[in-house]
């Protein structure tokens, strides 16, 4: 099973429900020139504990400390302010790449910080909807559908493990966890697809399913010539179409790593394996832990520390294919947390956020935005990106504005699903 075939295979990856075959006419075949991942730390992280960070000095309202640090110990890399841990944290081992010393200091050069963004909700749907699509309301696709929408021909031009993934029939989404999956759809008459020295253990002999392939071609062949319904015949062209074979799927096997590691480290090793064979255009990764109402301090921490791991690897993945300079990564959450704590030590939903970018397009050792004391999204001048009292309050809208004009979205799609927001330069 080769090209496309498993636009028809729903049940093992998970396909949205249709092709856009009204929407979009894509280029058959064509290679995305650059690439989009966004990652989705879901349950609304803290900037504060992360990349806005605050010290633990007494609000004036009397509702406790925001952090559990002092201000004096608050870190930099670079232009780059980092909170430290906890003083109730133990921190990962000094050898994780997902420890803040560590992840700050190899990566601070290629981050870009975007502070005090108002999110207008506490709401996890509407607000995970905000910052994926630039837009409360609903309908409107994920950055990563549009990003994709040129090449929905290819058989996973969007991919995604989970999260605000909504395509609005611009492209079949293709959910998946496993590598796996792509080695059993790759190699359907294998009985180790798995194994690269077993997959040739067939369950027929290859005669045997070169003659069953081609007797199912030619029964599509007939049925296709008798078709009188444009409807029909247009499903069976794209039957046929996924029917055929040049080896798409091995191609992206051969790109991953013998052993493919397991969470957001494997799913980063899929999207790049995917995006070096030219199947994928966007992808979409998903880390959970972030909903931290209760024990936030230990909570946020582990979470961060998967999450930074992750990235640090996607980056590696990134590095080893040399696509540094073609693909965007975006890392943002649902919103933010409240800038104090509750009975049980954990911090509610906040509407105010942070969203991290690195790779092609963003100039990397800078912090835009910021926010009060308190935690309250302060304005900026959209010129100068200052901050300014008479300017705009930033909003994901204005992310996707900037993100959608780097990436070179379409005047057709900018209008089909428009975004008004003022004109920021965060990207290329």
């Amino acid at each position: 099973m080769k090209r496309r075939t498993f636009l028809n295979v729903l049940a093992g990856i998970g396909v949205s429900n249709a092709l856009p075959m009204t929407l979009i006419s894509p280029a058959f075949g064509a290679t995305p020139e650059r690439f989009l991942i966004t990652i989705s730390a879901s349950g609304g992280w803290d900037p504060t504990a992360f990349v806005d960070p605050k010290g633990n000095a007494l609000r004036a309202d009397g509702r406790g400390p925001i952090n559990n640090y002092a201000a004096s110990a608050i870190k930099s890399a670079g232009n780059i302010r980092y909170a430290p841990y906890p003083t109730s944290v133990v921190p990962p081992a000094i050898t994780s790449p997902g420890h803040l010393d560590n992840f700050f200091a190899k990566h601070h050069q290629r981050l870009l910080i975007i502070n005090g963004i108002d999110t207008q909700t506490n709401s996890h749907e509407s607000g995970s909807r905000f910052v994926w699509s630039g837009r409360l309301e609903q309908g409107f696709p994920s950055v990563g559908a549009l990003v994709a929408a040129p090449f929905a021909s290819q058989p996973m031009a969007f991919i995604s493990t989970g999260g605000y993934d909504y395509t609005a029939s611009l492209v079949s989404g293709v959910r998946t966890s496993s590598a796996g999956t792509f080695a059993a759809l790759a190699y359907p008459n294998s009985q180790f697809a798995d194994s690269a020295t077993n997959r040739k253990l067939g369950y027929f002999s290859e005669s045997a399913y070169s003659a069953v392939q081609a007797s199912r071609d030619a029964r599509l062949a007939r049925l296709q010539s008798a078709e009188s319904l444009p409807i029909r015949s247009a499903q069976m062209q794209q039957l046929e179409l996924a029917r055929g074979s040049d080896g798409d799927l091995e191609r992206l096997l051969a790109k991953l790593p013998v052993t493919v590691s397991a969470g957001i480290k494997g799913h980063a090793e899929v999207a790049v394996a995917a995006f070096a064979s030219g199947l994928a255009a966007s992808a979409n990764l998903f880390q959970g832990g972030f909903d931290t109402h209760a024990t936030h301090d230990v909570s946020q921490a582990n979470a961060l520390t998967q999450l930074l791991d992750g990235i640090d690897h996607l980056w590696n993945q990134i590095e080893l294919r040399g696509l540094q300079s073609k693909v965007t990564i975006l890392i943002g959450s649902d919103f933010g947390r409240t800038p104090f704590y509750n009975m049980g030590a954990g911090k509610d939903h906040w509407n105010v956020t942070s969203v991290m970018a690195m790779g092609a397009g963003v100039t990397g050792n800078r912090v835009i935005g910021s926010t009060s004391e308190n935690f309250q999204a302060l304005k900026l001048n959209p010129g100068t990106l200052q901050p300014h009292s008479l300017g705009v309050t930033v909003t994901p809208k204005h992310i996707h504005r900037a993100l959608r004009d780097y990436l070179g979205v379409s005047d057709d799609l900018n209008r089909q699903f428009p975004i008004s927001a003022e004109p920021l330069a965060l990207f290329g």
